[in-house]
C-alpha cells in the first residue's frame, strides 16, 4: 500500500479507525492479526545449532584422525585432536551469539513508551502494543515507534540518517503526495527509529512489527552461513591432500604386505603416516596467531569481534564506506558564504536564531557555531518553518524586521532585487549546489504596522534579499590520506550514501574517489537483476541516494567479484556490516552498528582501516608460511616412505618415530612461523585476487622441490648405509634425525617467500629460535637421553649423525635459496 498517496479521509477508511483512535476490542483483534510491533527473531533448533559446526571437511578430517590416533593406540594424540575439535565448536558457537546478539539490539533499540489515542482517550503506552489504525502524537526527541502518516504537523523536521544515511533533517508536512516517491522522498510519512528533531505532530499508524522499513533492515540482517574466504581456501586444500593421502596409505599399505611386513604392523604404519599428513595443529595455531593479532590491532584503536574478520581483513580488495560519521564529522559547518550586497549574510544569519535556547536544528546550530562572537540580538517572535512556504523566520522589535531564512528558490522569489542581482545570485546558487553543500538564503522583511501572526503575508518583492550560506558535512581531515594508502595498497575504495548526487559527487573529488560524473550512480538507476548490478558496478565508485536494501543488493554484487570491507555507524548500514565478509563499525556510532560489525575503529578513523589490512596481510602470509612449512615437510615423510617401498629398502622411520615428528616438532615450529613479523613491502603490492588459491603455484612447486629433496637426501643416505651393512635399528635412527633437521632447516626458509631466507636475519623471530630449542632439546631426549628405548633408537657415532644431518640441511636450503632466486630473476625480466 502507497500509504503517502492516500489523504487522510481515505487512510481512515481504509484502516478502519477516526481521528478519535481505536477502541480495546479493534486494538486486542489487531493485535491477534498482525502480532506485537517488535522484530521477529528467526530461531534454529537446538539440534541444528550444536550440529552445525561437526560439518565442515576439515572437522570431519580431524574426527578421522582422533579415531585413527585411537587405533593406533597414540591416545595423546587422539586427546590434543579432540580438544582442537573442541576449540573449533566454540568459535563457531561465539560468532552465532554474535550475531543473533545483533538482531537482539534490533529488538531492543525499537522499544518504548509512547502517547497514543485510542477511544477519545490520550494514554501512555508501550510501543509493542502499537496496531495499525492507532492515533500516535510525537514530539521533539522522541523516536518514531512504527511506519505512520502524518496527519496533522506543527513545524515537524525529522532526522532520517539512521534510515536514508541523509544527515539534514527531513520537513514533514500532512499534504497527499500524487506522484511515486522513493523513502527519502515520502515528506508525509514517518518511519519506525527515526528522531523527530523539532516540533509536534499527529500520526496515524500504517505499519508495525516486521512490515515496517526498519524491520525489513533487520531482515536483511541474516545469519551468513557461507565460509570466510581464508576457510574455504584452507577447506579446499585440505580436501585435496586427504584425496592425495589416501591414495598414498593404500598404496603405502599395498606394498608393506608384499614386502611382508605384518598386516597389524603394516596397518598401523599406514593409519600413523596418514596422521602425520594432515595437519591438525593448523587450527589451534590459527587461534593462537588470530589471538595475539587481535591484541596487536586493538593496540592501533581496532577492536576485533570476529575471528572470521581478521581471518579476511588481509584479503581485502574492495572497502564500500559509508558517508556520515565515517568520512565526515556528522557535523554540518558552515563552509561558504555570499552576499549580494555589502552587508554581512552572517549578521542576518544571527538574528534568525536565538543563541539563548538550546538548538536541535543542525543547521540553526551550524549557523550558531558560525557566528560565534557577534553581537546578540535579543529575539521577540519566533515564526516556525512554513512546508509551503519553504522559509521561517524571527521578528526583532527594535528592528521592526522579521529575518527570513529559507530555501533559496522560494526566498528569491519573493524578494525584490535586479535582474542583474537575480542572474547573478541564481550563478552563485548553481556553483554551491554543484559542490554538494546545502544552500540557506537570509533576507529581512520589514513589518509597517501590525506584527502578522505567520509568514504567509508575505508576498512577490516583499524580502530584501543579504545572501547565501552553504553548509557541508565537515570531513574527518585524516581520511585523503588513508585513502590514498589504500589506493596504494591495491584497494579501492567505493562510497555508499543517501546524499544527493551532487553532495556525493563533490565528496568523491575531495577524497580523490572519483573525476568524472560517469563514476557516480544513484540508487534509482541501479539495475535490478544481479548479473547487471555486478557489471555496472565495476566503472562506478560513488553511489548515491542509496537507501538499506540498495546498499545490500550492491554489497551482494561486490561480494561476487570481489573480498569486501563495508563501513558504517547507523542502523541502516547494519544489514551490510552484517553480510559483509569484514564488516567494520564506527566506535561513536550505535550500539547496533557495533554488534553487526566483526571490527570496530574505537578512534572512528578510517586511517586505523589500513592499519587493520596491513595487520591482516600479515596474518595471511603467516598461514601460508605455516601450510608451506607443514605440507612440504609432511609431504617429504610420506615421499620418503613410499620411496623405501617402492626401491625395497628398509623403512626409514618406525610409526612411532613419525608421530614424534608429527607431534613435538612441528608443534614447537609451525606456531612461531605464524607469528612472523610483516615483511617490507607488504603493503605496496596489490592484494590477491578473490579466486587465486590460498597457496599460488610458486609455492606449490616450493613444496615439491623440498619434499622430493627430503625424500632423495633421506633414500640415498639408507641405500649407501644398507651397502655398508648397517642394521635396520642403526639406519631408522640416522634417517629419524635426518628429517627432523630437515624441519629445522625448512623453517628457516619458510621465513620468506620471495625474498633469500638470509636477508630475514636482521628481523629475529625469537619465538622461532626457542621453537626449535625446546624441539632441539627433546630431540636430544630422544636421541641420548632415557626415551631413546621408546622410540627404538640405536647407538650411531656423532661423526655420522653431524655429516648425515648437515648434507641434509644444506640440500635443503640450497634448494630452496636456487628456487627463490630463479624466482626473482625470471619477476625482474617480465617487467623488463
Amino acid at each position: 500500500m502507497l500509504w503517502y498517496k492516500q489523504n487522510v479521509d481515505q487512510l481512515y477508511d481504509i484502516l478502519d479507525t477516526s481521528e478519535k483512535g481505536l477502541l480495546t476490542n479493534d486494538v486486542n483483534k489487531r493485535l491477534k492479526l498482525y502480532g506485537p510491533n517488535q522484530l521477529t527473531i528467526r530461531k534454529d533448533s537446538l539440534w541444528q545449532i550444536i550440529v552445525e559446526p561437526f560439518k565442515s571437511i576439515f572437522v570431519i578430517i580431524l574426527m578421522a584422525a582422533a579415531l585413527v590416533s585411537m587405533l593406533s593406540q597414540e591416545f595423546l594424540d587422539a586427546m590434543i585432536i579432540g580438544l582442537i575439535i573442541i576449540i573449533n565448536a566454540t568459535i563457531y558457537y561465539f560468532q552465532r551469539y554474535a550475531t543473533t546478539k545483533v538482531l537482539r539490539s534490533l529488538k531492543k533499540h525499537s522499544l518504548q513508551q509512547v502517547n497514543v489515542t485510542r477511544g477519545g482517550v490520550s494514554q501512555t503506552i508501550s510501543s509493542i502494543g502499537l496496531v495499525p489504525g492507532d492515533i500516535v502524537v510525537l514530539g521533539e526527541g522522541e523516536k518514531v515507534p512504527a511506519d505512520a502518516r502524518v496527519v496533522h504537523t506543527d513545524d515537524l523536521q525529522v532526522d532520517e540518517a539512521s534510515l536514508t544515511g541523509e544527515s539534514v533533517p527531513v520537513h514533514k508536512h500532512a499534504s497527499t503526495l500524487e506522484s511515486d516517491k522513493q523513502i527519502f522522498e515520502q515528506d508525509n510519512m514517518v518511519f519506525q527509529g527515526t528522531y523527530i528533531i523539532s516540533g509536534v505532530a499527529t500520526v496515524l499508524v500504517v505499519e508495525t512489527g516486521s512490515r515496517t522499513e526498519y524491520s525489513k533492515i533487520a531482515g536483511l540482517v541474516v545469519d551468513d552461513k557461507s565460509k570466510s574466504p581464508v576457510q574455504a581456501k584452507i577447506d579446499q586444500l585440505v580436501s585435496l591432500l586427504v584425496k592425495i593421502t589416501a591414495v598414498l596409505a593404500v598404496i603405502v599399505f599395498v606394498l608393506s604386505l608384499i614386502r611382508g611386513i605384518p598386516v597389524n604392523e603394516a596397518l598401523r604404519f599406514a593409519l600413523s603416516m596418514t596422521v602425520s599428513a594432515v595437519p591438525e595443529g593448523l587450527p589451534v595455531a590459527l587461534t593462537v596467531i588470530i589471538v595475539l593479532g587481535m591484541r596487536r590491532m586493538a593496540k592501533q584503536k581496532a577492536l576485533v569481534r570476529s575471528f572470521k574478520a581478521i581471518e579476511d581483513i588481509g584479503l581485502i580488495t574492495t572497502i564500500a564506506t559509508d558517508k556520515t560519521g565515517t568520512l565526515t564529522k556528522n557535523h554540518l559547518t558552515v563552509v561558504d558564504k555570499w552576499s549580494v550586497g555589502d552587508e554581512s549574510v552572517a549578521d542576518i544569519a544571527e538574528r534568525t536564531i536565538d543563541k539563548s535556547m538550546v538548538l536541535s536544528d543542525p543547521l540553526d546550530k551550524a549557523i550558531k557555531e558560525f557566528v560565534e562572537g557577534h553581537k546578540n540580538h535579543k529575539i521577540n517572535k519566533l515564526y516556525p518553518f512554513d512546508i509551503s512556504l519553504r522559509m521561517s523566520g524571527a521578528f526583532i522589535e527594535s528592528d521592526k524586521i522579521i529575518y527570513i531564512k529559507g530555501s533559496p528558490e522560494h526566498v528569491l522569489s519573493k524578494s525584490k532585487i535586479t535582474n542583474e542581482q537575480r542572474h547573478i545570485s541564481e550563478s552563485v546558487l548553481r556553483e554551491l549546489a554543484s559542490k554538494g553543500y546545502r544552500v540557506i538564503a537570509f533576507g529581512r522583511y520589514k513589518v509597517e504596522d501590525r506584527l502578522p501572526d505567520d509568514l504567509s503575508i508575505i508576498s512577490r518583492n516583499d524580502i530584501d534579499f543579504v545572501g547565501f550560506l552553504a553548509f557541508a558535512d565537515e570531513l574527518r581531515p585524516e581520511v585523503k590520506g588513508a585513502i590514498r594508502a589504500a589506493h596504494k595498497a591495491g584497494i579501492s575504495v567505493r562510497l555508499i550514501t543517501g546524499d544527493h548526487y551532487e553532495t556525493a559527487f563533490n565528496i568523491g573529488k575531495q577524497l580523490g574517489l572519483a573525476t568524472h560524473p560517469e563514476q557516480v550512480v544513484q540508487g534509482v538507476d541501479l539495475p535490478r537483476t544481479m548479473p547487471a548490478l555486478v557489471n555496472m558496478i565495476k566503472t562506478k565508485t560513488i553511489f548515491a541516494r542509496i537507501l538499506p536494501e540498495d546498499k545490500f543488493m550492491i554489497l551482494k554484487a561486490l561480494k561476487q567479484t570481489e573480498i569486501t570491507a563495508m563501513t558504517g555507524d547507523g542502523v541502516n548500514d547494519v544489514p551490510a556490516l552484517a553480510n559483509a565478509h569484514v564488516g567494520i563499525a564506527m566506535g561513536s556510532g550505535s550500539d547496533i552498528a557495533k554488534d553487526a560489525g566483526g571490527i570496530v575503529l574505537l578512534d572512528n578513523n578510517f586511517t586505523t582501516i589500513v592499519k587493520a589490512i596491513a595487520e591482516g596481510r600479515q596474518i595471511f602470509d603467516n598461514i601460508r608460511r605455516m601450510l608451506f612449512y607443514l605440507l612440504s615437510t609432511s609431504l617429504g615423510e610420506v615421499l620418503t616412505m613410499v620411496g623405501a617401498l617402492l626401491f625395497g629398502l628398509p623403512l626409514p622411520v618406525t610409526a612411532i618415530q613419525i608421530l614424534w615428528i608429527n607431534l613435538v616438532t612441528d608443534t614447537a615450529i609451525v606456531l612461531p612461523l605464524g607469528l612472523e613479523s610483516r615483511e617490507e613491502g607488504s603493503m605496496n603490492r596489490p592484494p590477491r585476487r578473490p579466486k587465486d588459491p590460498l597457496l599460488s603455484r610458486l609455492l606449490l612447486s616450493r613444496i615439491a622441490i623440498i619434499s622430493l629433496t627430503m625424500a632423495v637426501v633421506t633414500l640415498v643416505t639408507v641405500f649407501i648405509l644398507v651397502q655398508q651393512g648397517y642394521d635396520v635399528g642403526y639406519i631408522q635412527t640416522v634417517a629419524f634425525l635426518m628429517l627432523i633437521v630437515a624441519q629445522w632447516v625448512n623453517s628457516f626458509n619458510a621465513r620468506s617467500e620471495f625474498k633469500s631466507s638470509f636477508s630475514r636475519i636482521k628481523s629475529a623471530n625469537y619465538g622461532l629460535i626457542i621453537g626449535i630449542g625446546v624441539a632441539a632439546g627433546l630431540q636430544a631426549l630422544v636421541m641420548f637421553g632415557p626415551l631413546g628405548r621408546v622410540f627404538d633408537i640405536h647407538s650411531v657415532p656423532m661423526s655420522t649423525l653431524l655429516i648425515s644431518s648437515g648434507v641434509m640441511a644444506f640440500a635443503i636450503l640450497i634448494v630452496s635459496e636456487l628456487h627463490k632466486l630463479i624466482i626473482r630473476d625470471t619477476s625482474k625480466n617480465t617487467v623488463r
